[in-house]
């Protein structure tokens, strides 16, 4: 029985702990502080009454022992004194045990005993002594109303403490939580596109000083990463244009000189469209490198179906025994507002993965309303999902860097993307807005 008891109890420990922590700062601190003053302030009060309970019970027991031996030493000298009586004090004999109540009559010698008789209340004691037994009572009635009424006033008092430690206790939780709040605060408007932002100062002189000199350096370290990671892409993305320039040059050339060559125009244009990608990759990675997104014409605007339809027809020369069906309904179409290298690199990274990842032979590209659809055979597992922006496949290995530029695009022109598992096979859709 006591080990179900105890088990019964664990879990109501365990749930008063969970209420706790859900608690807010504040309220746990002003709750800890209240709850001591008050235990400290019960236990004191406890201690010091029954303290004062004992030394005054002391003091009559001596008091009522001095009064006994005192009629003692009399009845020596004289047996037939009398025993005193008073309004308060009274001695009695064994022999005049019938003026006495039986339930105080019936009382243990040795000890001091507390009774009620006639609506007062009683210190009585009793002693066994050579003249027979001897009682005392000493009415302490005006000392008890007088105990109750230092009692009440005692609850009062710690009542009154609890209260002002209340109120201290909820002023001092405020004071320690607002510079949490105010950090919590500011850290919670900082612009994740905002740069080379700073809150070290505000909090100078505070609590919080060491974590937000911490949050500023690491800001810091953070704006460095991305200065360079900046200057890096925008640099490596103009030296790519002058080698591609070239290279689209001489294709030209070359294709003008082979236009009689059915076996090299083949080859030729496989290498126009490598660097035509080699083109709109560089020309996005120039575009993400910029910190922000540079205004568009009102007349840039990009048709994707057009550039799907490119994208389709160059994947099909390259997919082997793969089929990409398209499914555009006719005369659809697709604008937004975005320039076409970052359309292109959009569509082209999706339809290339599935091409590559996928485990079937067929692959299905479609447009609905303002809707691209890609989607192919296989399984993603479920914690690669949240991972999908860096990879569009089903093979565990296929890492690259296809889906993370078309997360940036998407997140760039506010486009929407998605990769899910269907019943039918791992889709990507990418909702233009």
């Amino acid at each position: 029985m006591a080990r179900a008891t105890g088990s019964r109890r664990i879990p109501l420990v365990e749930r008063a702990l969970a209420r706790y922590r859900r608690l807010t700062l504040r309220t746990r601190i002003a709750g800890t502080m209240i709850a001591l003053v008050a235990v400290a302030g019960v236990v004191l009060s406890a201690w010091a009454y029954l303290a004062d309970e004992r030394l005054k019970r002391n003091i009559t027991f001596d008091l009522l022992s001095e009064e006994l031996t005192h009629f003692e030493q009399r009845m020596r000298i004289d047996r037939g004194a009398e025993p005193l009586r008073s309004a308060r004090l009274s001695i009695y004999r064994s022999s005049d045990v019938a003026e006495l109540p039986r339930h105080i009559a019936m009382l243990r010698p040795g000890a001091m005993h507390r009774v009620r008789w006639q609506g007062r209340l009683l210190d009585v004691l009793v002693r066994d002594s050579d003249f027979g037994r001897l009682y005392i009572t000493y009415d302490v009635t005006a000392h008890a109303r007088q105990e109750t009424l230092a009692i009440l006033v005692l609850a009062l008092g710690v009542a009154a403490i609890v209260l002002l430690a209340a109120l201290a206790a909820s002023a001092i939780s405020r004071r320690l939580v607002e510079p949490i709040n105010a950090l919590a605060d500011r850290l919670t408007q900082i612009d994740p596109q905002e740069r080379y932002v700073r809150i070290g100062a505000q909090f100078a002189g505070n609590e919080l000083e060491p974590i937000a000199r911490s949050v500023d350096t690491f800001m810091e370290r953070l704006d460095g990463f991305v200065d360079r990671e900046q200057s890096f892409t925008a640099a490596a993305s103009h030296e790519l244009r002058t080698p591609l320039a070239v290279m689209r040059g001489a294709v030209e050339l070359l294709e003008a000189q082979a236009a009689d060559r059915p076996g090299a125009a083949k080859a030729l244009a496989r290498i126009q469209r490598a660097v035509r990608d080699m083109s709109e990759f560089t020309d996005a990675l120039l575009a993400l490198s910029r910190e922000q997104q540079a205004p568009a014409p009102a007349d840039a605007r990009c048709d994707v179906c057009g550039v799907l339809a490119r994208v389709v027809e160059d994947q099909r020369s390259v997919a082997g025994d793969r089929c990409i069906l398209l499914d555009v309904e006719a005369n659809a179409s697709l604008s937004v507002a975005a320039p076409e290298s970052m359309v292109a690199m959009t569509v082209s990274n999706l339809v290339r993965n599935a091409v590559r990842h996928g485990t079937g032979r067929e692959i299905r590209c479609e447009i609905r309303d303002r809707t691209l659809i890609v989607s192919n055979s296989g399984t993603l597992p479920d914690g690669d999902l949240l991972h999908a922006a860096r990879r569009f496949t089903t093979h565990p290995a296929g890492h690259g860097m296809g889906l993370y530029l078309v997360r940036r695009i998407c997140e760039r022109y506010g486009w929407a993307i998605s990769l899910e598992n269907t019943p039918t096979g791992v889709k990507a859709t990418v909702e233009f807005r």
